[in-house]
């Protein structure tokens, strides 16, 4: 039998454990609830534990704690630091007392995720209508329409504005380009999610029971 791990009998185990989840899941087909909210569960209990170790290891420790450590005059710090700590974990605290570090703390993680849009998705978007001199024909057509395309999109989300016959228009055209873009992005999901669903059939069928091996 094939197994998650090496083989023998972790791979064995493993292997079993892998199919009881995965059919624990398929359970909401038939109607059982109970153990598909008791797989959510231990799906939510993994993926929380595993973040945290995640976050001790990769940005606590070596971005707050070691530099912390690393330099004597930051000792003076320690105090402010766990007062922060113990304001935002604390709940039995006046609201008061907490709402201003939780507030940075919550304002810190939005600024940050926008900054990741910004750089991650407009600007490179932006510059994709960018293209140096020399650019051959093909080159200069397709950032062309990419350029149309995404400003008829972003017209649609320009409201309170007065417009006009020809940017409604423009509007309604890049309505329905938006709409294309979404229905082309849920096919994309369906297609891997039934890629997914093979493979989880696949390991079923092969892996665990031995069928067709």
């Amino acid at each position: 039998m094939n197994g998650l791990l090496d083989g023998g009998a972790p791979g064995l185990v493993g292997t079993t454990l892998g199919a009881l989840v995965t059919l624990a899941v398929w359970s909401y087909l038939a109607g059982e609830r109970r153990v598909f909210v008791w797989s959510q569960y231990l799906l939510a209990g993994l993926a929380t534990g595993y973040l945290l170790v995640i976050s001790v290891r990769e940005v606590l420790l070596p971005r707050l704690v070691g530099p912390l450590l690393a330099d004597p005059t930051s000792l003076q710090l320690w105090p402010i630091l766990l007062l922060v700590l113990v304001l935002v974990a604390a709940r039995w605290l006046p609201r008061g007392l907490v709402a201003l570090p939780v507030a940075l703390l919550i304002a810190g993680t939005a600024a940050f995720a926008l900054g990741g849009a910004v750089v991650g998705t407009l600007l490179p978007q932006i510059a994709a209508g960018l293209l140096p001199g020399g650019a051959s024909s093909a080159a200069l057509l397709n950032a062309g329409i990419s350029l149309v395309i995404t400003a008829l999109v972003l017209l649609v989300f320009l409201h309170g504005a007065p417009r006009g016959q020809l940017v409604a228009g423009a509007a309604g055209v890049g309505r329905w380009l938006m709409i294309g873009g979404l229905g082309g992005w849920l096919g994309f999901l369906l297609v891997s999610r039934l890629a997914l669903l093979v493979d989880r059939l696949r390991f079923i069928l092969v892996d665990w029971l031995g069928i067709g091996r």
